[in-house]
């Protein structure tokens, strides 16, 4: 298949586009490994190698949740739910090894065919356990 740049009128050769995974496709735990990694980063805002409580109610306050982002009530509940968790050793802090145990047990608790992947169909029964919990 070949496309005309309407500048210069020389053709090229354009690949054919793959169909992409839909926005539930699968996630394996190193996708979401990795993902996670780049988000603790991007929430440790002083770049010392952990997170304060202020650090990720700040993140959860950035969330995109429906059409907003959550009430700051709601943010912080959020955060100290999550920092409580995280917090292992109950320093005050949460390293990268803390919250990448947290994270691996969570998906472990959603990857119920224990394939190491969550589908579609695991993401939505996580959705509304999530849910229900409120």
């Amino acid at each position: 298949m070949e496309c005309t740049d309407r500048a210069t009128s020389n053709a090229y050769p354009v690949r054919p586009r793959r169909p992409r995974a839909p926005a539930l496709a699968q996630e394996t735990r190193a996708s979401v490994s990795a993902k996670f990694k780049a988000e603790f980063a991007a929430r440790d805002t002083n770049k010392d190698g952990v997170l304060t409580r202020a650090e990720v109610q700040a993140g959860i306050s950035q969330m995109k949740v429906g059409p907003g982002r959550p009430d700051p009530v709601h943010a912080k509940r959020l955060a100290e739910l999550w920092f409580s968790s995280a917090d292992t050793n109950k320093d005050g802090k949460v390293t990268q090894p803390e919250a990448q145990a947290l994270l691996a047990a969570t998906f472990a608790k959603y990857d119920a065919n224990k394939d190491g992947k969550i589908g579609g169909d695991e993401r939505s029964a996580a959705k509304s356990q999530m849910q229900g919990s409120r």
